[in-house]
């Protein structure tokens, strides 16, 4: 299972915190956004040893936080011509099951990665929706999205399976759209509800997994068990999952 978000965070700080991914190495670690994906893995019963999290820029973005901006996500990283070129590498060597595409920006970087092998244009949300893909409703990423055979000759090179991964398009897990700190009666709250079942359904489909009643206590070694972990994400993420046990997720 590969979640894709947009870019690394910095819980507010604009590249001066502790918190976030800037300083933690950590992705989606220490702030809201990444309580939130905290419960949509537990409520789909994974956690962060058995999947794997990228983003459209794994950087900090130049503004210091915030979606990255189209032309950061196209200049060149390392010997890569742009960060989608990373992110077609990076899901042909992870051969997921499943891809969830945390986003508008996420789900455009994944359209652009796959649909050529020197991809330059980051698709716009009005193509990506051309191709029938919905957010909250899981497909086979052949159907929903344009893929080039160079990207299907390689996966199944490497993964000696024809079959492509299913993806799900959500929302975004930040504070934005759905927080611990708003009450059951916001939109807020409604929002985490219908992407956690989202996320329940694809676990179910693409994975064959039947996702647990309640979300499990979270496992203590692996990244659970690092220092930037136990030091500076734990105590502040164990409140917000506090909160969200308290609405029922």
């Amino acid at each position: 299972m590969l979640w894709v978000g947009a870019a690394p965070g910095n819980a507010g700080g604009r590249g001066r915190g502790e918190l976030g991914a800037h300083g933690t190495r950590i992705p989606f670690g220490g702030d809201i956004a990444g309580a939130n994906l905290e419960v949509l893995m537990g409520s789909a019963g994974v956690h962060r040893n058995e999947t794997f999290i990228v983003a459209a820029l794994n950087q900090l973005p130049a503004r210091g936080g915030g979606e990255p901006r189209p032309a950061e996500i196209l200049a060149p990283v390392g010997a890569c011509a742009n960060s989608l070129v990373l992110l077609r590498d990076t899901l042909l060597a992870a051969g997921p099951a499943l891809v969830v595409a945390l986003g508008n920006v996420a789900v455009r970087a994944v359209a652009g990665a796959v649909r050529s092998p020197a991809p330059d244009r980051l698709p716009g949300l009005a193509a990506v929706a051309r191709q029938g893909l919905e957010r909250h409703a899981s497909r086979p990423i052949a159907a929903a999205l344009e893929i080039d055979a160079a990207f299907c000759a390689g996966w199944a090179a490497r993964h000696r399976k024809a079959d492509l991964p299913a993806l799900l398009w959500t929302l975004h897990p930040s504070a934005q759209n759905m927080s611990p700190f708003a009450g059951a009666h916001t939109v807020f709250h409604e929002r985490m509800l219908v992407t956690r079942e989202a996320v329940r359904g694809a676990v179910r489909e693409a994975l064959g997994r039947e996702p647990p009643e309640t979300r499990r206590a979270l496992p203590t070694d692996g990244i659970y068990g690092l220092p930037e972990w136990r030091t500076l994400i734990a105590p502040r993420l164990d409140g917000m999952l506090e909160r969200w046990a308290a609405y029922g997720l």
